[in-house]
């Protein structure tokens, strides 16, 4: 954002408020809003990052998920090198071929006509993932830093092959006044020794394979109560190097086209399940996003 572009802010002079401002706009996944008050103080007190007045490590992890959060919204829009492979009236798919690399890419968008909490709660409920994610005998949530950011654990159990697992982190983006969505980034945490230190989180491996998900990322867009568009991407090392990448890539396809419909089917009616469950005993999350998407509704 240029300078001249900036939102003009009300900002509280001590410190202390200052951070809770800035802490629960992060907490409430306003992660633009709480970047743009770091920008904005930053800039009106000619202040660098180092002594900046509020805590390093929710200035640091606002700055790197804002970063991030920039960047997957950029690929999520990028149509370069992609292959479409299935193509529906409601569901496409592609994927791309990543030259000199054992990384998989693949991306899918649908219109899709569910309720919008039960497809949240398929997403947001990473301990139920066993459930419905293809091969995945072990799914945990580790960890609930902030109201829409997690820190997961998954163990998948294939044919032949040794296990895989992965530690992942992921946290949501309230975009819905910036571009009408909402934004879930995802990414393991096996090399960030920083960030498990700060979440003490021990990513040791334990007789598996561990999965490098580079990014994974899923755009809601809502169109109305009972139906959104849907677009998903993601850049995964599976550690299969011996499997010729055009293999890999047909894999992956039957895999992601057999989670789409397992997604849907279960997304339909959550009635009487552990999605439905979930919902009932979290109800801060899940009134917050509800109250979120009805505001936003009303306007159109």
């Amino acid at each position: 954002m240029q300078q001249s572009d900036q939102v003009q802010y009300d900002l509280p002079s001590n410190s202390s408020e200052l951070m809770l401002q800035i802490s629960q706009c992060h907490n409430l996944m306003l992660l633009d809003k709480a970047y743009e008050i770091v920008q904005f103080y930053m800039t009106r007190h000619n202040q660098d990052k180092d002594n900046f007045p509020i805590n390093k490590d929710l200035f640091h992890e606002i700055q790197t998920f804002h970063k991030e959060a920039t960047f997957l919204k950029q690929q999520l829009s990028d149509n370069k090198d992609w292959i479409h492979d299935c193509n529906t009236q409601y569901f496409q798919m592609s994927y791309k071929f990543i030259p000199n690399s054992t990384n998989v890419a693949l991306k899918f968008e649908s219109v899709m006509k569910l309720p919008i909490i039960n497809a949240c709660a398929l997403i947001y409920q990473t301990e139920l993932f066993n459930n419905w994610v293809p091969f995945c005998k072990v799914s945990k949530g580790l960890k609930t830093p902030g109201l829409g950011h997690k820190i997961c654990y998954i163990m998948m159990d294939l044919p032949v092959l040794s296990n895989r697992e992965a530690y992942i982190r992921g946290y949501g983006v309230d975009k819905l006044e910036q571009s009408k969505s909402f934004l879930i980034c995802c990414q393991t945490i096996h090399h960030d020794k920083e960030y498990q230190a700060l979440h003490q989180i021990n990513t040791t491996q334990v007789n598996c394979v561990q999965v490098e998900i580079n990014f994974f990322a899923v755009e809601v867009t809502l169109i109305n109560a009972g139906e959104f568009v849907m677009k998903s991407v993601a850049n995964l090392d599976p550690k299969m190097k011996f499997i010729p990448q055009t293999v890999m890539n047909f894999l992956m396809k039957k895999i992601g086209k057999f989670m789409y419909e397992r997604f849907c089917k279960l997304a339909q009616n959550i009635k009487g399940t552990q999605w439905e469950k979930a919902i009932q005993e979290q109800p801060q999350f899940y009134e917050h996003v509800r109250k979120r998407f009805e505001q936003y509704l009303s306007k159109y």
